[in-house]
């Protein structure tokens, strides 16, 4: 019978190092950074530790004459047209139908103060336009005076909140994340403003 000679010299199978969390941190390091510096090469990223900028210039304008003079002949009330300071930067405007089959033009702004304020005009019941411009039940806060007229103070989703008159037979609302001095601001343009024919 014969006998099996075991190999003479073999060597052990080399030991893995242990994978550990640092190990892999650092293989996916430099794929992290490539990621990043790519990004901003092409999409003009950046990183702001005290949060999010608006940067006036890549935002979107729309000529608001042109628009509401557009959107007036398709409606059976009159629209007016806010005049507002120039830093205040008008950058949607579109029209939309409820459904009770009302129209409502709503045009929104970029205030000064860098808030986004939007004004609804229709002549929907208020319940149903604040529904729709908030997408929330209305729950009133109460009433607020500007421009010489009482508004209505409804919550909005968020921090925003909605103000609700009427202005000869037609419904305003305004709506968005500014400050009070801000609606206010809106709220007399918007009564005072004329007609767009």
């Amino acid at each position: 019978m014969g006998v099996v000679a075991e190999p003479r010299n073999q060597q052990p199978a080399p030991s893995r190092p242990p994978r550990t969390m640092s190990a892999m941190l650092f293989a996916i390091l430099p794929l992290v950074l490539v990621s990043f510096g790519v990004a901003g090469l092409f999409t003009q990223c950046s990183f702001t530790p005290t949060g999010p900028t608006i940067d006036s210039g890549s935002v979107p304008t729309v000529d608001v004459r042109a628009e509401l003079e557009g959107a007036a002949a398709g409606v059976d009330f009159p629209v007016v047209e806010p005049q507002l300071p120039a830093d205040w930067r008008a950058n949607s405007s579109n029209s939309t139908t409820l459904p009770s089959h009302t129209e409502v033009v709503r045009v929104g702004w970029l205030t000064g103060g860098g808030h986004y304020l939007r004004l609804a005009q229709s002549t929907a019941a208020e319940e149903e336009l604040v529904t729709g411009e908030t997408e929330v039940p209305p729950q009133a806060l109460g009433t607020i005076e500007a421009g010489g007229r009482q508004w209505v103070r409804y919550q909005g989703v968020r921090d925003e909140q909605a103000w609700v008159t009427d202005k000869d037979g037609v419904r305003l609302l305004i709506t968005g994340n500014g400050a009070a001095p801000e609606f206010a601001q809106l709220a007399e343009a918007a009564l005072r403003a004329p007609e767009v024919r």
